[in-house]
């Protein structure tokens, strides 16, 4: 989420505040080896706000992603580099894009490729703009497999990408079930129900952890009553420099977003990993 947004979800999110949260615990320890992983992912998320076409950063493009009548937009492509097959989701800028944030109805998520069991409900906010765009990429990412066959899968985004992350490394996950994922959700809001997370987190060769920054709020959205939404995967928490780096521990970790005080979006959420969202260009300086 960008520009526009912070305003209107940030008073939003505040709503949650009013209610009790969970039980939480401090359990998170100091990891550093995932610093370098999750600031390419920023770089990627970044590229897609930027726009990049032909390349990002070490990621050719194959094909720019974007429904009009969603707005949704991302990229897919490959690199040669780390023999991956990207997909990046772009967080918001537009009012089609707030609409989406804040679209909390649950519904049940029917996509092609995907078996979804009985119980899991998700967001329309997200289950809309990636229904635009699921078929597109999967068969993007099926084309590029027979030329890269060797290759893995991986999938980031932030914010409102980070949160589509969430959809599209289950989606992933689930068409190409024989390919290992690993996926980076930065900044994102969760999106769905105990049902959702529990399929989502159980993919047999996927990994994905939540990449979040010091001081942002939009982690903690949504997680209260009367929404209850559910994280899922491994959170990883920074302030911006490696040696801050924290491996955390469960859905809800003290030392990590969960213990931040922060609700909706705040400062913090236009930085990851030492990467301004939205200004790192496509390409590494040297």
């Amino acid at each position: 989420m960008l520009f526009d947004t912070r305003t209107v979800l940030a008073g939003i999110a505040l709503i949650s505040q009013a209610f009790a949260a969970p039980l939480l615990e401090e359990r998170a320890s100091s990891d550093i080896s995932f610093w370098n992983p999750l600031q390419r992912a920023a770089q990627l998320s970044s590229a897609a706000y930027t726009g990049c076409t032909g390349s990002a950063f070490d990621i050719t493009i194959t094909k720019k992603i974007h429904d009009t009548l969603t707005d949704t937009q991302g990229y897919v492509g490959y690199s040669s580099e780390k023999k991956t097959i990207a997909v990046v989701m772009k967080g918001s800028t537009t009012m089609a894009d707030i609409i989406n944030d804040i679209s909390t109805n649950l519904v049940t998520p029917s996509f092609s490729g995907v078996d979804f069991p009985s119980g899991v409900k998700i967001m329309s906010g997200i289950n809309r703009p990636w229904k635009a765009v699921h078929d597109d990429v999967i068969s993007e990412v099926k084309s590029l497999i027979a030329r890269y066959p060797d290759y893995t899968l991986e999938a980031t985004g932030h914010s409102l990408g980070g949160s589509l992350t969430y959809i599209s490394h289950v989606a992933l996950a689930q068409n190409f079930p024989e390919k290992q994922i690993t996926s980076y959700a930065l900044a994102a809001f969760p999106i769905g129900n105990d049902a959702w997370a529990n399929f989502a987190g159980a993919q047999a060769k996927g990994t994905l952890y939540r990449g979040n920054n010091i001081a942002d709020g939009v982690p903690n959205m949504y997680v209260n009553i009367p929404y209850s939404f559910k994280h899922y995967g491994t959170e990883v928490y920074s302030s911006g420099l490696r040696v801050t780096t924290l491996k955390c521990s469960g859905q809800r970790d003290l030392a990590c977003s969960a213990g931040n005080g922060m609700y909706g979006v705040t400062a913090g959420h236009f930085q990851s990993f030492g990467i301004a969202l939205g200004v790192a260009g496509c390409s590494s300086i040297l």
